[in-house]
This record gives structure tokens, sequence and C-alpha cells, in this order.
């Protein structure tokens, strides 16, 4: 499987002109809005992922200073993590068009800060919220990275149905090179996540 491909620049101009596709077009129009609403660069939605009709919701932590080098919360952005994910999602067996994947603060932090805050936190959980209303045929969630989980904390007492929820360490090489068994847990919780929404499809069916 082909990884980073993001960082190549007709791949990389063929998906940003994807943006106003109906399955992500509402999706770039809430990108664009809350950037304008809290003053900082948003990247946007992956086109080549599920959109709407996503079914697992990846939700990191806050994008890398990188990120302008795409414009797009993807899975085939050019670095180590974005490939480590990719590799993870491809072995589990899920499927692109089944994923979705966003931060727990979407905006760019700074040039060089990428941890967020208990403030950062707090100021994003209500466009989780929004997103979520966005996303009807969500089955799981899949919280990559400790700081995605303190973000949910906010998040879900709120909503109005209960969802799954999944925990995965962050796939950073730096988190997962001292720590090989990180890679397996992490795997692990996206084969769960695939799980879960083959069984929600198999009820609804019945």
């Amino acid at each position: 499987m082909q990884t980073r491909t993001l960082g190549i620049e007709s791949v990389r101009a063929e998906r940003l002109s994807r943006l106003t596709e109906p399955h992500v077009a509402p999706l770039t129009a809430f990108a664009e809005r809350l950037e304008f609403q809290v003053g900082r660069y948003v990247p946007q939605f992956d086109p080549g992922s599920g959109g709407l009709h996503a079914r697992v919701l990846l939700l990191l932590e806050s994008p890398s200073p990188r990120i302008v080098e795409s414009g797009v919360v993807s899975l085939d952005n050019p670095t180590r993590t974005a490939e480590n994910l990719s590799c993870l999602v491809h072995l589990s067996g899920l499927r692109r068009r089944d994923v979705l994947l966003w931060n727990a603060v979407p905006w760019l932090l700074g040039e060089r800060v990428t941890v967020p805050t208990e403030a950062d936190l707090l100021r994003a959980a209500p466009y989780t919220l929004e997103l979520l209303a966005h996303l009807p045929d969500l089955q799981a969630v899949v919280l990559v990275g400790r700081r995605a989980e303190r973000g949910w904390r906010l998040v879900a007492p709120l909503l109005p149905r209960p969802l799954p929820t999944l925990s995965c360490p962050h796939p950073s090489p730096v988190n997962f090179a001292p720590r090989p068994e990180a890679a397996v847990t992490a795997l692990a919780a996206l084969v769960e996540a695939g799980r879960l929404t083959r069984q929600n499809k198999s009820d609804q069916g019945q």
C-alpha cells in the first residue's frame, strides 16, 4: 500500500479539488466557518474519507504544524504519524469510506505548539458536538491519544445518545518506537471499531 501520497503535488491538488463533493461539502463549509470563528488555521476534512457517511470517527489530538503542507486531516499526509495510522487502519480491515479523521482541537495551535491545553479542549468541545451532528451513520469513536480522551470527556455527557468509544495510543513515532506494544493496542482498538460497525449493520438488517 502507498502512504504519504499527499506529499505529491498532483495528488494533493486532486484531493483539494474534491472539497465540494456532496459527501464532504457540508464538512468543508463547517471547517471554513470554524476557521473564521476561532481566528486560527483549520485544515479541511479529507474528501478521500467517508465524509458525512463515516461510521467510525478517528479523533486525534490537534493538527501538526506540517498540516499546512496538505491542508487536510488525512491518513495520506506526508508524516510518520499519518503513515503509522494509515497502516493500522489498513491492517484492521476498516474501509476508507467508513472512516473520518478529525482533531479534538481542530485548529493549528502554533508553528511549534502541538499539545492542547485544558482551555483549548474546553473551547473546542462545542465544535466536536457540532461535527457529530453531521454524522448520522456514526457507530464508534476512536480516541487517538490521551488528550483526545480528555477532550472527549467534555463532549460525551452532552451527547443526545451514547456512542461506543475506544482508546488508541497516539501513533507518533516518538510514542511507538520505545513502546512496540502501543502499536498492538492501537490495532486492537481499530479492529474492535470495525467489529462494532459490522455488528450494527447486522442488527439493523434484522
